[in-house]
């Protein structure tokens, strides 16, 4: 079972923005607060990116760059340049040709930029955050970065058409674009502590997957390492240091994110999804959820209700 494939398919990832802007002159640009990752392609000239409390870091056409939490983000013509627009102001901008004009009005852009917000379920939105670092940028010269090009030229053109089957499709090719970008996080010299940091060990990869493949079962640490041929006292400690948590406490993440998703959209009585994510009554589920979301399982479906948009 692989569990990339597993996490993303749960998050259900969508684009529900795609916009371009359009730099000439001196110019500087800070992007809005946005509630999900975002995706940047430089389709023309150059310019320097700066996300917050980080360094500045320049650009050129073709770079892409996967923002995990974009709440500072900001984009100038130059080093040191100030950056004008709010999120009111951006909303007010100058558009021409369904992109943002900035800058100096009178002089033809140089600098193009093409943008998309990726929105996944609410439910466990927060597993994608904690996959991602801060942010990703993928040089022109990088083998992946043909492959994000084609991906994000095809979300364009089905984004600017409402041919049947269009949502599917966006919702497909977003889940490529993320599954090519953690794919590349993984194989890393120092992937991220998580999920990518235990696939980029082989060993605690296997792990991962007979975890995902039976979520039901009762997985011990010893039955665990002696699947993938490891003392249980390696294994336990190689598995915290890479992914972060315990190999248990990583079972009953992942089997609260599953019941979440079987709650919000799957259905089931709480007997099934109890047997479906590894317990043995209703009851022991609803304890457990609790403990771990904060409020039992039919607080959690109305609150999320209340929170869903009509």
């Amino acid at each position: 079972m692989d569990a990339l494939t597993d996490v993303i398919g749960l998050l259900r990832p969508e684009t529900v923005l795609l916009g371009g802007m359009a730099g000439a002159g001196r110019w500087g640009v800070r992007v809005p607060e946005q509630p999900g990752p975002t995706f940047y392609l430089v389709t023309e000239g150059r310019c320097w990116f700066q996300a917050e409390e980080g360094d500045a870091l320049e650009l050129g056409a073709g770079d892409y760059v996967l923002s995990a939490r974009p709440r500072g983000d900001s984009f100038v013509s130059a080093p040191g340049g100030k950056t004008e627009l709010s999120d009111d102001a951006f909303k007010a901008a100058h558009w021409v040709d369904g992109e943002v004009r900035v800058g100096d009005p009178d002089l033809a852009p140089e600098t193009r930029i093409l943008g998309g917000l990726v929105r996944c379920d609410p439910a466990n939105a927060d597993l994608l955050i904690g996959l991602l670092p801060r942010f990703v940028c993928v040089r022109s010269t990088e083998q992946a970065a043909s492959r994000l090009h084609t991906l994000v030229a095809i979300v364009r053109e089905e984004a600017a058409d409402a041919r049947p089957g269009r949502d599917a499709i966006l919702c497909r090719l977003i889940e490529v674009m993320l599954i090519e970008i953690l794919r590349r996080q993984s194989d890393a010299l120092a992937p991220p502590v998580g999920l990518l940091g235990g696939l980029a060990h082989p060993r605690l990869a296997q792990a991962l997957g007979h975890i995902h493949a039976d979520v039901a079962r009762g997985w011990t640490v010893g039955e665990l390492a002696r699947r993938v041929g490891m003392s249980r006292s390696v294994f336990a400690r190689r598995f915290c240091e890479a992914v972060g948590v315990a190999p248990v406490e990583y079972l009953l993440n992942w089997r609260m994110a599953l019941a979440k998703d079987a709650l919000l959209r799957r259905g089931g009585s709480l007997d099934e999804i109890a047997e479906a994510v590894g317990y043995k009554s209703a009851s022991a589920f609803s304890t457990a959820f609790s403990r771990r979301v904060g409020c039992p399982p039919s607080e959690y479906v109305q609150a999320s209700a209340a929170l869903t948009p009509p």
